[in-house]
């Protein structure tokens, strides 16, 4: 994967990535978020719990374009409804040891991991139902390491996202503030993270989409 030709766009503390369709997607899904994953390991080795830099991931695929204030469109948004929903936010607080959080959108599921274009396979993931704002849909939730038929997700398993995730209107796209996670009564300080979306120059329905912003333990 050549990260140079990824077009990218700053969040905060985050960003969001375009990335050319292609052989590109299953790779990005599986040994993207592996190396990412192995990296932070060796990152978070020898730090304090408190400073551990951790992330979350989201993918999907569709339509991104240029606008007034960087890209738009439904993929854009989808990703980032992923990325902030409850369950992605509960996977990781629930699973400690952990550095990475996934969500994939239901497409990017069926189409890569459903589709054996992987090396994941469906007892990698849990289900659940994310829904933020105006938007409801299944996401398939990963944790690394992790037996996702052990997590606990919160009521229902998780299958709830309706929570509020943060206090103040904070999002993952506004550096520097504290959010309390449902069911968490600390504050937790978010670190400088990524999001990654999937590139067509203005239409990438065939990409995919996906790396987030982080967090600290």
């Amino acid at each position: 994967m050549d990260r140079s030709r990824w077009v990218t766009q700053p969040t905060g503390d985050g960003e969001l990535a375009l990335v050319p369709p292609g052989r590109n997607e299953p790779r990005v899904v599986d040994d993207f978020v592996r190396h990412v994953d192995a990296e932070l390991a060796r990152l978070n080795r020898r730090r304090a719990d408190a400073e551990r830099l951790r992330l979350r991931i989201a993918f999907h695929q569709g339509v991104a374009y240029p606008s007034a204030n960087g890209f738009a469109g439904q993929g854009v948004v989808t990703v980032s409804r992923l990325l902030n929903s409850a369950p992605l936010h509960r996977a990781l607080t629930a699973a400690p040891a952990a550095n990475v959080a996934v969500a994939l959108s239901d497409d990017v599921f069926r189409t890569l991991v459903l589709g054996d274009h992987t090396t994941l396979t469906e007892r990698d993931f849990r289900p659940v139902t994310v829904a933020e704002k105006e938007y409801q849909a299944t996401a398939w939730v990963r944790v690394p390491g992790t037996d996702m038929r052990l997590l606990d997700l919160g009521e229902h398993g998780g299958h709830s996202g309706q929570e509020s995730l943060a206090t103040n209107g904070s999002t993952v796209n506004q550096a520097g503030r504290d959010i309390v996670f449902a069911g968490e009564e600390r504050p937790v300080r978010r670190e400088p993270g990524v999001m990654n979306v999937f590139h067509g120059a203005v239409d990438a329905s065939q990409a995919t989409f996906g790396f987030s912003g982080g967090t600290r333990d």
